[in-house]
């Protein structure tokens, strides 16, 4: 059995895109659903493990695989953005499946059908994943209201991009952020793309 099927069958989930029923294919702004590699995930968190306290925030969530994998991994809040009404039905049928085996967590789950640039970073933000999941214009959007929340509220926050793609290479540099990991992922030597970068912003402040 492959890693992927067993972390599946571990969390209770399914969040493989051959699951899932693609909602408006007319979106232009919103990248279609992808699921995150597991594989790529341990070596993400490897570097950046989190705490009980700290809340991870993924934008473009999907089926909410990196919410159940931080969560069940670490015992994060989570909270899970995702603008598609389809995909955010998968996700609830899987929020509901992962409670019935991993009981005590629900009051660790937020879970928005809402657009990411209408979503306010709250001060207990810690934790940003992306995974090239919308418009370079939107990410910018977003980038910056994570910015002013830090500004706002000092502390240190991560910030990780998941396939990270020109455009939002050329977002990314408009910002101040502190690169703090480049990891090559499972299938980097297919794709030199195949990349996550992990930043950091926040230390100088407070």
């Amino acid at each position: 059995m492959d890693k992927e099927t067993q972390y599946e069958k571990f969390l209770g989930i399914k969040t493989n895109e051959e699951t899932i029923i693609l909602g408006n294919t007319k979106k232009l702004k919103y990248s279609l659903y992808e699921a995150s590699e597991y594989e790529g995930l341990e070596q993400i968190f490897d570097l950046i493990p989190l705490s009980a306290e700290d809340t991870l925030v993924d934008f473009g969530c999907g089926m909410g695989r990196v919410l159940f994998y931080c969560n069940q991994r670490f015992f994060c809040k989570v909270k899970g953005i995702e603008y598609d009404k389809k995909i955010f039905d998968k996700l609830l049928d899987n929020t509901e499946f992962y409670h019935v085996r991993f009981g005590g967590q629900r009051d660790k789950f937020t879970l928005l059908n809402m657009k990411a640039e209408e979503y306010a970073i709250a001060p207990e933000d810690s934790c940003f994943y992306f995974f090239n999941p919308f418009a370079k214009g939107i990410l910018e959007d977003v980038l910056g209201k994570i910015l002013k929340s830090v500004e706002a509220h000092p502390r240190k926050v991560t910030i990780v991009f998941y396939y990270c793609t020109y455009d939002m290479m050329s977002a990314i540099r408009n910002f101040p952020f502190k690169l703090e990991h480049i990891v090559k992922l499972p299938d980097y030597r297919l794709d030199p793309d195949e990349k996550a970068y992990v930043y950091t912003v926040g230390d100088d402040l407070g």
